[in-house]
């Protein structure tokens, strides 16, 4: 079994963490798919996206205490058929991590860091970051991509720019903690609160 962690969040939530040890041939034997999405799965021609894209579904099955039907709406966001649990997923490099909270739209994601992310800082930060990130601290710079890309998935809509639309306010400290993300989707903008955390070589964010 490839938990690391299955954490409670608040009494409607709970955060999932997966390490991907097994082959997706195992997986497919733990879980009973339904024909729709064994034909998902049988779409997916990478075995690295098989295994990911397995690892997701074992863990919500283990958080959820049951099976769990994934489907995705026009926009690519994804919701468990036949249920008011909301979900995020994200993978990179050995683990997936899966969010459900009932009630409230969410979004998680990590990411595993490279030295390289700086090369990019233009395509997702905006001016008002500019002003006082640390483009060497590679840890901020990824907590900062990985939040707006937890933001983009709680937002559910495609056209969202990351750049334009997610402005994240300046905080300190790089291990663990909390800040404030404005997402500019509609007149007003919306603050939503970012948390974070961090492991070997990964950053972690969700919304709360």
């Amino acid at each position: 079994m490839g938990i690391v962690s299955i954490k409670t969040i608040s009494p409607v939530s709970k955060l999932g963490l997966w390490r991907m040890t097994e082959p997706w041939e195992d997986l497919l034997s733990e879980l009973d798919l339904p024909a729709s999405e064994m034909a998902v799965l049988e779409g997916i021609s990478k075995e690295k996206r098989k295994q990911e894209w397995l690892s997701c579904r074992a863990l919500a099955r283990e958080m959820l205490g049951m099976n769990a039907v994934i489907g995705y709406d026009p926009e690519r966001k994804p919701h468990l058929i036949g249920s008011e649990v909301n979900i995020s997923m994200s993978h990179s490099g050995e683990y997936v991590c899966v969010y459900l909270r009932e009630g409230a739209s969410v979004g998680v994601d990590i990411q595993l860091m490279k030295p390289s992310i700086s090369k990019g800082a233009f395509y997702f930060l905006n001016d008002h970051e500019l002003q006082w990130v640390d483009l060497n601290d590679n840890i901020q710079m990824h907590l900062i991509w990985s939040a707006k890309e937890s933001v983009f998935k709680y937002a559910g809509d495609a056209s969202i720019d990351l750049k334009k639309h997610i402005r994240i306010h300046p905080f300190s400290g790089n291990q663990n903690g909390r800040f404030e993300v404005n997402l500019q989707k509609g007149d007003l903008p919306e603050a939503i609160q970012i948390q974070f955390d961090t492991f070997e070589d990964y950053v972690l964010t969700w919304t709360l």
